[in-house]
């Protein structure tokens, strides 16, 4: 994902990207993770995103500080699979337990 932001409003389960190309995105948090000490939020687009499938979600490096929420791109290939696997894991296990109920 190369999307780059200019910057991010957060208000509890959403964000709002802001696109180079000044589109703004609004996205629900789906879930806020961590692979080996670095932390990664999965964002899902509310309404269709020119260039992608709908039901694609976005992968971002998260970082926070308590007041400010700062995204980035994943750089790496490796980094990126670590997370993509990372996050299916945790959508396996909620589908688990959802029908457990």
């Amino acid at each position: 994902m190369e999307n780059k932001k200019e910057e991010t409003v957060y208000t509890e389960d959403t964000i709002t990207l802001f696109l180079d190309e000044g589109k703004e995105v609004e996205c629900d948090i789906l879930a806020i993770f961590s692979v080996k000490n670095q932390f990664y939020a999965a964002l899902m687009p509310q309404t269709p995103v020119d260039g992608y499938e709908e039901g694609e979600y976005f992968l971002y490096r998260y970082s926070s500080d308590g007041d400010n929420i700062e995204l980035s791109d994943i750089e790496s290939d490796e980094e990126w699979e670590a997370a993509e696997d990372k996050f299916e894991e945790l959508l396996d296990e909620e589908e688990f337990n959802s029908m457990k109920e």
